[in-house]
């Protein structure tokens, strides 16, 4: 699953830095951004094959009460599908799979007509993402596993969003599937498959599916996602605010997410994939190699494309060009970039809310590694606490509001492409609002607030709060 969990925007102005090591400009960059403290994670970063720099900073939980090693293991979040995808690359390679299998034949109480394993590597499958499920469908008391999801699945979802191979569009469900495929498949759980034949033949001691909420989870070394608390003003566990309980709820999913490692771990994922210790290279290129929609079209989402669990800018089937995943999940920031025709190599594993990003941070690391002279400023937003909701969350907001006093005067919520929420008031512009939790948005171009009442799962009627005064609109639409 990913999230923006602060925006972050990085201008074209560039400082020009005096002549330094690669390493010493690299830890001035780590100390320039970290100079309050804000930083909480693990770093490491390969130049020409070689480690040049590793960092660890912050804490392993809100309490501040141990500190983040080498040792620290971390939520990967969608990193976690680059996994997965190996796991069906090496079935496949032994025969045991074909990626044009229909999915009906590991899932036959399903009701999707002509979904391909291939659908679900690259997002084209045109299942909902579970994380759009109204929260009515789902036992909230409990740990869900991926069981549950295909359950939810067979008895409510009759029919996939666009027809298979149309479109590209981001799905945790098909992950969550392919894990049910390596299990059906091997005969074994998607946990001890990975151990089995992933982790252990790559050496990667330290990595796990994990579910932190499990029973008799080893939590000794695991850093814990940490967020903004706005009404406090203050860092708290993720566990502990109301508005990421489905953190807790989904945590035994596995297969989009669901696996911890540390950042040593994946400097051992890293050259196992290099010297293609699990799986032959020819399969391993298509891993990073495009293909095409059923228009002819390649599959691409938001200017990048689609692989088998990775992303990549270059269209060509160059198996040395750059190919990246990034995560983000209540209170984790995650990104693992490889660049093989340079030989480097970075990893953030992040463990609280900043306003930095992975993407800004990645970019700046990529200037130094490539010897630029100029570095791009990474310039960072104020830290407003405003939160990132799931796709059921929102929806539940969207609609037509009319004020109770005055039927003719309504207040609209819409959200555009990106999942930005924005608030209308008849006559005026749409303004975005920002969440402080899922059932409270605020503004930040004006002194004002939205606080819904929320009854029997449903949304009933939203109250502006400004200057003083209190508008209520009741829902009607």
């Amino acid at each position: 699953m990913r999230f923006i969990l602060f925006s972050v925007f990085i201008f074209l102005n560039t400082r020009v830095v005096t002549a330094q090591t690669v390493q010493q400009r690299l830890d001035s960059l780590f100390q320039s951004l970290n100079t309050d403290g804000e930083l909480s994670g693990a770093f490491l970063i390969l130049d020409s094959g070689q480690v040049v720099f590793e960092k660890y900073l912050g804490f392993q939980d809100a309490s501040k009460t141990k500190r983040i090693t080498s040792n620290s293991r971390f939520e990967l979040a969608s990193v976690s599908k680059q996994f997965t995808a190996m796991a069906i690359m090496q079935l496949e390679e032994q025969g045991k799979i074909s990626y044009d299998d229909d999915i009906v034949k590991y899932f036959p109480r399903l009701k999707f007509k002509n979904v391909r394993v291939k659908n679900l590597l690259r997002h084209t499958s045109g299942i909902p993402d579970f994380f759009s499920f109204p929260e009515k469908w789902v036992d909230t008391k409990k740990i869900n596993k991926n069981s549950d999801i295909l359950k939810i699945l067979e008895e409510h979802v009759d029919s996939v969003l666009f027809k298979p191979g149309e479109q590209c569009s981001y799905s945790n469900t098909n992950y969550l599937l392919l894990a049910l495929i390596v299990e059906k498949v091997s005969g074994q759980p998607f946990a001890v498959y990975m151990q089995k034949f992933i982790f252990k033949p790559a050496e990667m001691r330290n990595t796990s599916v994990f579910s932190a909420h499990s029973p008799h989870a080893d939590l000794k070394n695991y850093a814990k996602g940490i967020t903004y608390n706005i009404q406090n003003k203050n860092f708290i566990n993720v566990d502990d605010f109301e508005t990421y309980k489905y953190a807790t709820y989904f945590d035994g999913v596995s297969g989009p997410y669901g696996i911890s490692s540390t950042a040593e771990d994946l400097l051992k994922w890293d050259r196992a994939l290099q010297n293609f210790t699990l799986l032959k290279r020819d399969n391993f290129i298509k891993a990073i190699s495009s293909d095409t929609l059923n228009n002819g079209k390649l599959i691409s989402r938001h200017h990048m494309y689609e692989g088998l669990g990775w992303v990549f800018m270059d269209s060509t089937n160059n198996e040395n060009k750059m190919h990246f995943h990034t995560g983000g999940y209540p209170g984790y920031q995650t990104i693992l970039v490889r660049n093989p025709e340079n030989q480097w190599y970075f990893v953030a594993l992040i463990n609280k809310s900043n306003t930095i990003g992975v993407f800004p941070l990645t970019m700046a690391v990529a200037a130094i590694l490539e010897k630029n002279e100029a570095l791009p400023l990474v310039e960072r937003e104020k830290l407003t606490g405003a939160i990132t909701l799931v796709e059921f969350q929102i929806k539940q907001l969207l609609g037509t509001y009319e004020y109770t006093k005055q039927p003719e005067l309504k207040f609209k919520i819409t959200v555009d492409d990106k999942g930005s929420l924005f608030a209308q008031l008849s006559g005026q512009s749409a303004i975005e609002v920002y969440p402080k939790n899922e059932l409270e948005l605020f503004y930040t171009e004006v002194k004002a607030e939205l606080k819904f009442l929320k009854e029997n799962d449903q949304i009933l009627s939203v109250t502006l709060y400004q200057n003083g005064r209190e508008l209520t609109f009741n829902k009607v639409k």
